[in-house]
């Protein structure tokens, strides 16, 4: 029986969807749920069999299905944290992956076509950087400036055991490609085990949810205001040199994003005393910067911190029309509007179809981190070195930030429009609204940002608030199906 795209609260034991499950990579519709992660770009040498043939091998013997990550996650929370999970593992490929593996994209036939435009061309062309404002390649880190094909993703709740596959692997891949670039991330977690970025803020809160038992957690807040629930087709595509019905697979954007925290904190303080806040009401200053406190208390819903453990994601900004307790520039109110009013052009159900599913991991490195006298499986292993000194707070002269990556059906439609008309967009979801506070690029802004001097009140206050996060490199992959990885090296190419 074929899947219906349309559907949601999927039931992983409902036998309609175990084909889908056991062919679909990890990670798309459900986190990996690993705190360390190391991530590996290369790029295949000229002789594209015996790339196709590790690749099969790896497939095989290490691509974890969204099946098996399901049942992880059941048993990761039946043992209290305690399962390891051992080693997660995926594999995607940029476009460019596919032509250096010898396959036709441009024949008349229509398998192995792509429909999504920005895959085709990549995340570095002059084209998708106009649109996005992005830095120009010239000005991101040296190994994303380099040609990329494949992204492979290793994750583990064992540091040391992450370290010895991924060097592992490392030396196997490197005898068919070329290592452009490395990162390795970590999940970083506040006092109460709640997982934050540099910032301080809890992050991964609002996802689009897919599955049966997350989608009931979810409804015990409610969904009357907002509703978790997403289609399958929200997020998958049918691979295109898959084979059956049931092989699909996702595109993703990989993006290195470095945050200014010191820059960040300042202009949080000056902020709180232009809004002239003080004692507890300081943290609302950032507050109205990110949509939520650093506990993930909406500030739409409440002036100060509530301190729940389960963070209230039922909400939307009818009762705040005038942008008066949530700014419209605040973070997330750009980049997930949930139906706002104010925007004259999309419904509530348009604004659910740009939904991402976000899959982002905290980074953090030393000045010498990228030493070029050093070589790249050095460098890799000094990487995975300093996983066991990274912490909330950086050392004095690290860089930090996230290793953001999300997964989507169309990469227009959904992440660069996100970006390009909520984000950047000065005049989203009001004229002269401004910049998103953490995720706006572009220009100088025109008017700058205004904010409540008290919450819920009329009177508001300029002040300019932007650019401490700076994009330093990346590309669009697709996650293919497991069945194509295992079987590529017996596909007919041109």
């Amino acid at each position: 029986m074929s899947v219906d795209l349309n559907q949601t609260y999927i039931d992983p034991q409902d036998p309609t969807y175990q084909p889908l499950l056991e062919d679909l990579q990890g990670n798309i519709l459900k986190g990996h749920e690993r705190n360390y992660s190391a991530h590996i770009f290369v790029k295949f040498k000229s002789e594209h069999e015996a790339a196709r043939k590790w690749i099969s091998h790896f497939g095989e013997n290490f691509v974890t299905s969204a099946k098996n990550q399901i049942e992880y996650s059941a048993k990761y929370k039946q043992s209290e944290g305690t399962e390891s999970g051992g080693l997660f593992a995926g594999f995607l490929l940029s476009y460019k992956g596919y032509k250096a593996l010898g396959f036709d994209l441009k024949g008349k036939s229509e398998k192995g076509k792509f429909p999504c435009w920005n895959f085709l061309v990549g995340l570095p062309s002059l084209a998708v950087q106009q649109k996005l404002e992005d830095p120009p390649v010239e000005e991101w880190e040296e190994g994303f400036q380099d040609e990329i094909h494949a992204f492979i993703l290793l994750a583990d709740n064992d540091r040391d055991n992450l370290a010895k596959q991924a060097k592992q692997i490392v030396e196997e891949v490197g005898r068919v490609a070329e290592i452009v670039h490395t990162e390795v991330g970590i999940v970083l977690k506040n006092k109460k085990g709640q997982i934050i970025e540099h910032f301080g803020f809890r992050d991964g809160v609002s996802q689009p949810l897919f599955l049966k038992e997350d989608i009931e957690l979810a409804k015990e807040q409610g969904t009357d205001l907002w509703d978790t629930s997403a289609p399958l087709e929200l997020v998958l595509v049918k691979d295109p040199f898959g084979e059956g019905e049931h092989s699909f697979g996702s595109y993703c954007v990989y993006r290195k994003l470095e945050q200014d925290v010191r820059g960040f904190r300042e202009a949080e303080r000056e902020l709180a005393k232009k809004l002239r806040l003080s004692d507890q009401d300081v943290e609302r200053a950032g507050a109205l910067v990110v949509g939520r406190f650093r506990d993930g208390t909406p500030v739409t819903l409440s002036p100060s911190e509530q301190n729940s453990d389960t963070v209230p994601n039922n909400f939307n900004y009818d009762g705040d029309r005038d942008g008066m307790k949530c700014p419209f520039h605040a973070h997330i109110r750009k980049a997930n509007p949930r139906g706002d009013k104010n925007d004259k052009y999309q419904t509530l159900e348009e604004h659910r179809q740009r939904r991402i599913v976000r899959r982002a991991v905290s980074y953090g490195e030393m000045p010498n981190a990228r030493d070029n006298s050093l070589s790249k499986l050095s460098l890799f292993e000094n990487q995975l070195e300093h996983l066991k000194e990274l912490k909330v707070q950086p050392a004095s002269g690290e860089k930090v930030g996230l290793l953001f990556l999300c997964f989507q059906r169309d990469i227009f439609n959904q992440f660069m429009f996100m970006q390009k008309n909520w984000a950047n967009n000065q005049h989203f979801v009001n004229y002269t609204t401004g910049l998103d506070g953490i995720a706006g690029q572009g220009k100088k802004q025109i008017e700058g940002q205004a904010w409540p001097k008290e919450w819920g009140k009329d009177e508001k206050v300029p002040f300019d608030f932007y650019h401490f996060v700076t994009m330093k490199g990346g590309e669009f992959f697709f996650a293919p199906s497991i069945s194509f990885l295992k079987n590529i090296s017996a596909i007919a190419v041109k």
